[in-house]
């Protein structure tokens, strides 16, 4: 129960101290000029007026009239007719039917007639659905446990929302931000999932330095391969769209950062358990003796994480898979693979398990020489 209240206290006092800095981390007034004429609003299908396949410049375009009626904003209530289309090889999966929620793109022309266009379909009421499916599964497996396992992934959103996003934005090196947000996430999160205790301080101090050693490696590595941070086409686009000084490689740096972390709280919080298990069945046994034992319990850790990291990155860019196995301009093999795109890929997965190799046996390391002497310490953790 005392580690419960430890751990509310400590979760109210960050969100305290994060919503002090929300006026300073929030607010920038974007350079871009918006246009304030256009809304978006949900609405509501009445009536799908007609469908079908027509061919256009050689295409087959799936194509809907729905007549839908506004059900919020200035214009709710009025019933108006759009058209929706999708590429016909998707057949109709995609398909806007009667009594489904769409969003209208509503922006008048020059002359002041409104122009009105389906944006897409409606999904956030279908995702509370899934989130507490999600939520029950949390707590029908992990138990008590769970709530803080939910309290560490919305602290760990809050961070990225609301010091990494802001901070990128007002020009602040992406990899230093990343790295600071980073550790914020490992320093309340570990806490808050796990408890207040030495093994989980071990393994937090385990995960930050790892953290940096993979900034470093990532650094010289992008710098090696000549990376831009440009291959992928939504880090292109952001350049492009936006008047913010937006650095993409250090995006790509601080992307690797945050996509392993994950990875690697995972590694060290196990192995750091295990190592305080084993010492504490036999305290009195050589740190050598204990390093080589949990090592070796370590590696078996390292191969399956690795290849989980691996294919999580894999599973990501399947895209580009598909397209080296496709090969549709017939492009030599290490062409392809010379690519930035696919290079970034590469990197990704080699910096994050090279991080998660060095991690082990710095873990594995500190937790051994803490288990077998931390009575000695002046601070009495359990």
């Amino acid at each position: 129960m005392q580690n419960w209240i430890i751990k509310l206290c400590f979760t109210v006092l960050f969100i305290f101290c994060l919503a002090s800095l929300f006026p300073y981390l929030t607010h920038a007034e974007p350079p871009d000029e918006l246009d304030y004429h256009e809304t978006y609003n949900q609405a509501k299908v009445l009536q799908v007026l007609n469908e079908g396949i027509k061919s256009e410049s050689g295409t087959k375009i799936y194509n809907e009239n729905l007549k839908v009626q506004f059900i919020e904003g200035q214009e709710k209530g009025k019933i108006i007719t759009v058209p929706y289309s999708n590429d016909a090889r998707f057949g109709t999966i995609q398909k806007v039917n009667k009594d489904s929620l769409v969003i209208i793109d509503s922006k008048p022309d020059p002359r002041g007639k409104m122009f009105y266009v389906l944006y897409e379909p409606y999904r956030l009421n279908t995702l509370w659905w899934i989130l507490s499916i999600f939520g029950v599964l949390i707590f029908a497996v992990i138990g008590r446990k769970g709530i803080g396992a939910i309290i560490g992934l919305a602290i760990s959103l809050l961070i990225i929302l609301y010091y990494i996003m802001p901070q990128i934005l007002h020009g602040q090196d992406p990899l230093t931000t990343c790295i600071i947000g980073a550790i914020a996430i490992l320093l309340v999160t570990t806490y808050v999932a796990h408890g207040i205790s030495i093994k989980t301080t071990v393994a937090l101090v385990g995960t930050a330095f790892s953290l940096i050693i993979a900034a470093l490696i990532s650094q010289v590595v992008v710098q090696l391969t000549y990376l831009l941070g440009t291959g992928d086409p939504n880090s292109y686009a952001l350049q492009l769209s936006t008047s913010y000084a937006i650095n993409p490689q250090g995006i790509l740096l601080g992307g690797i950062i945050i996509g392993t972390l994950g990875a690697l709280n995972d590694v060290t919080t196990t192995q750091s358990v295990t190592i305080f298990t084993l010492a504490k069945e036999n305290p009195k046994q050589h740190i050598s003796h204990l390093f080589s034992k949990s090592m070796h319990i370590g590696r078996e850790h390292i191969i399956s994480m690795i290849n989980t990291l691996v294919l999580a990155y894999a599973g990501t860019s399947l895209s580009i898979f598909l397209f080296f196995a496709f090969n549709p301009a017939n492009l030599p093999w290490w062409l392809i693979l010379n690519d930035q795109l696919v290079m970034e890929e590469i990197v990704r997965a080699i910096v994050g398990s090279a991080a998660l190799i060095l991690s082990v046996p710095i873990t594995t390391l500190l937790a051994a020489w803490v288990s077998l002497r931390w009575k000695k310490l002046s601070f009495q953790w359990v």
